[in-house]
């Protein structure tokens, strides 16, 4: 398959999981992944109504739920081979104002929440010949000042680091790359 610009990325029969694949930015990564043949399977709290994905409840910040998604995909599938860490997000509070369990939530769904999908991934993706790649959507907010935003920032931060350190860890049977995305 190609998409509009007539590229083929060969992702036929390739069997991706994109986190917060429901909605947003993610929807849009969901799409580009089944335009070039990828069986997409997507994850979110809650469903979004009319997507054309298969879809998985789960939250992220739990472990289990994560073990039992990653563990579901490779049963029905047979195998896991790209996942994109795209749930995440915050509302804006500014830091003097958030109570630290807030905070507690912001960075276990922004950093924490990646870290255990990659985790449970990754054992997956070691004991298969082709392996597989782990791409974790970042933000500009890792890397410059973002009032309103603070424990979110922090997170994405640390996803540039966990990136970094897994690509090290897990090459060359498993590749970690992050995007760092703007103001979408």
């Amino acid at each position: 398959m190609t998409d509009a610009a007539g590229i083929n990325l060969h992702l036929d029969g390739r069997v991706v999981l994109v986190t917060g694949g429901v909605r947003g930015v993610g929807a849009g990564i969901s799409e580009v992944f089944a335009g070039q043949g990828a069986t997409v399977i997507t994850c979110a709290r809650r469903p979004a109504e009319g997507s054309p994905y298969e879809f998985h409840p789960c939250d992220i910040r739990d472990d289990d739920s994560v073990r039992a998604l990653i563990d579901t995909i490779v049963t029905t599938h047979g195998r896991l081979d790209v996942v994109v860490n795209n749930a995440g997000g915050s509302p804006y509070v500014l830091a003097a104002d958030a109570s630290v369990k807030f905070s507690t939530k912001i960075i276990e769904l922004n950093l924490i929440g990646a870290l255990s999908v990659s985790t449970h991934a990754n054992a997956v993706m070691q004991n298969q010949d082709s392996g597989g790649c782990i791409i974790n959507i970042s933000s500009v907010s890792g890397h410059r000042p973002t009032p309103g935003t603070a424990a979110y920032g922090a997170a994405k931060a640390g996803i540039d680091n966990l990136t970094s350190t897994l690509a090290v860890e897990w090459a060359p049977k498993v590749r970690v790359n992050s995007v760092v995305v703007g103001m979408v």
